[in-house]
């Protein structure tokens, strides 16, 4: 069984993901991680983002091995974990430079694929996961958020970090960063007409994951003996 699971950036994708994930006892995968692995070694290496000759030399000659334990992602790129350096606010800022490339699409797209050939059931999140990844995904997601929650949160992400930053500053850049997902012309950020839109404004992650799960079982993707075999049980109305 394959979930895609879209968003907007901050949204609280990447936590109700790995946690829907860990639920049902399937493998998690981040597509924005595979984008985020290749800005870590371009900045590293210090390649312009408009120099193509030299970022395609890269990615040809880049061995990225993304896994899931059951709790955690780490991401390894040439034999190097890079995974704590993800998140990094320089990293934020440049991601969306590397991503829009045609060719680095579709090489993330390859290894996109390329793991859930290798996992019978998996949640995958990212950006186009849905409509353009897995077209025929078994369930599409779309999560979203009022743009000062996912402010505040980002501004947690940023603290643990190390780093120091207004809320103005990341309001500006979640919106920014949107509308550059909303309206680039390869793969733009969509809300498929068959996905569940999932709020997280309002709405913990329990009960994000409890519609998730009343959804499934509407859908006929998992029966309520599967759910309680994994210990799932739906949180009751005025609970």
């Amino acid at each position: 069984m394959i979930i895609a699971i879209d968003g907007t950036s901050g949204s609280g994708k990447s936590t109700l993901a790995k946690e829907l994930a860990k639920r049902l006892q399937f493998g998690f995968f981040s597509a924005g991680d595979l984008y985020r692995a290749i800005t870590v070694k371009v900045l590293n290496l210090k390649i312009n983002e408009n120099n193509d000759k030299e970022l395609h030399h890269l990615i040809e000659s880049t061995k990225i091995v993304y896994t899931f334990d059951g709790k955690q992602n780490s991401m390894i790129v040439d034999g190097i974990n890079v995974t704590d350096k993800l998140h990094h606010e320089e990293v934020d800022n440049f991601v969306t430079k590397i991503a829009i490339k045609p060719f680095i699409r579709e090489f993330v797209r390859g290894l996109q694929r390329d793991t859930a050939n290798h996992n019978e059931n998996i949640v995958m999140e990212g950006r186009d996961i849905g409509s353009v990844i897995f077209p025929n995904a078994d369930l599409k997601i779309f999560v979203d958020c009022e743009i000062e929650t996912k402010a505040k949160r980002r501004m947690k992400d940023y603290e643990k970090l190390g780093e120091k930053i207004t809320l103005e500053q990341v309001i500006a850049e979640l919106k920014d960063r949107d509308y550059k997902d909303m309206h680039r012309e390869i793969s733009p950020l969509i809300m498929c007409e068959n996905s569940l839109l999932i709020d997280t404004s309002l709405s913990n992650v329990d009960e994000c994951l409890d519609s998730i799960f009343r959804s499934m079982l509407e859908r006929k993707l998992v029966t309520n003996e599967f759910l309680l075999e994994r210990g799932i049980s739906l949180i009751k109305p005025n609970d």
